[in-house]
């Protein structure tokens, strides 16, 4: 692939389930801190953490991404999501492993939502992600817990 001609994204496995962001969107990725609670946020949704000396939210990626629960694993990494580069960091993703790399040919079909596409990367179906989505779906589940749309329990309850 010729410079310039793809688009390069940033994938992670969350679960046994591979995802992509575009590169664009993201702006670091970080070992994972302390996640402090956040009052009426249960903890299995998400807290925040200490972010270059602010406090950054983070978010459970299986939630976001409205995935099945699984054995709980601890994350390798936090994506920050910063919605195009140079933009501010707006949401801390804890992802299992960043798995590299990757450049794509751009597709024409992009679904509208969250997951706008699901491309193979390196033999595996990979869903690629909207990072504007991603940080309206975190607002929203911070929002409905702190409405009481969840239930306070460490293993958190749905709604």
């Amino acid at each position: 692939m010729s410079a310039g001609s793809g688009e390069r994204l940033l994938t992670f496995e969350v679960g046994s389930a591979a995802f992509a962001l575009p590169i664009l969107d993201v702006h670091e990725v970080s070992e994972p801190g302390a996640v402090g609670p956040v009052p009426s946020l249960p903890r299995s949704v998400g807290g925040v953490m200490h972010y270059h000396g602010d406090a950054l939210p983070v978010v459970s990626a299986a939630r976001l991404l409205d995935l099945p629960d699984g054995p709980e694993t601890k994350p390798e990494h936090v994506v920050v999501v910063a919605e195009r580069s140079g933009g501010e960091p707006r949401l801390g993703i804890p992802v299992e492993r960043v798995l590299g790399l990757a450049d794509v040919e751009p597709s024409g079909a992009r679904s509208p939502g969250m997951l706008t596409v699901r491309i193979p990367i390196d033999g595996r179906v990979t869903g690629v992600l909207d990072a504007e989505m991603l940080c309206s779906r975190a607002a929203d589940l911070i929002g409905a817990a702190a409405l009481g749309g969840f239930n306070d329990s460490e293993h958190g309850g749905e709604t």
